[in-house]
């Protein structure tokens, strides 16, 4: 489990998880929409409800083994002046949004160890709670940021390395899209994602420490 499996941890998890998620998916919805994708605004997706974004499915794979997903935004690209280029910029949106959030997190975490604010806070049961949900929140978005680069469909980062592609390559990957499932339970038993995704988490979490505690 990602952030542990006592009760004050799920209870954390679960406005972290919601808007993290909503980030990630709003992002790609105003990408989609202002590369000329005008239906996410009629499909509502353009919003940081978090109820719009959830796929309650993807929600609790994410609270009980540590990734998942929202509910997807389906993009129509016929309006795209280039669609390998902009599904591109789309699908990079997401993962992009989270490690923003991620940095911007991190650098008010610094403004707090400057002013001495945060010593000041971490004195109050309150002000503990609000810092552990800043570091669990940073700590979260950059692997989901990671998680969801993925080069397998039906990850964002799947539609990035395909953009780089040959055209036949291309047609494969997207032929892949059907059997999204098996590849989601393949990577999940086997435990694959782990390895592939700990030297970027580590190296990102790395580079923000710096910014913290330099």
């Amino acid at each position: 489990m990602l952030f542990g499996n006592d009760l004050m941890s799920m209870i954390y998890m679960i406005p972290i998880l919601l808007f993290s998620v909503a980030i990630h998916e709003c992002s790609h919805a105003i990408t989609a929409y202002k590369l000329g994708d005008r239906s996410q605004k009629f499909q509502g997706r353009m919003t940081l409800d978090p109820l719009v974004h959830m796929d309650l499915f993807g929600f609790i794979s994410i609270m009980l083994v540590g990734f998942g997903w929202g509910k997807p935004v389906y993009v129509d690209d016929t309006n795209f002046k280039n669609k390998s280029r902009d599904n591109m910029i789309v699908s990079l949106a997401g993962p992009v949004s989270n490690i923003l959030l991620a940095i911007v997190l991190t650098i008010l975490l610094k403004v707090l160890i400057m002013t001495n604010i945060l010593e000041i806070v971490a004195a109050t049961e309150i002000g503990t709670i609000i810092i552990t949900m800043f570091m669990l929140t940073i700590r979260f978005n950059v692997i989901f940021a990671v998680f969801n680069m993925l080069p397998f469909p039906p990850f964002d980062g799947s539609k990035v390395l395909a953009h780089f592609l040959p055209y036949k390559a291309r047609k494969v990957m997207d032929s892949l899209e059907r059997y999204s499932f098996y590849i989601i339970m393949i990577l999940f038993v086997t435990g694959i994602y782990s390895y592939i995704i700990s030297p970027f988490v580590n190296g990102i979490t790395y580079l923000l420490n710096l910014i913290l505690y330099l």
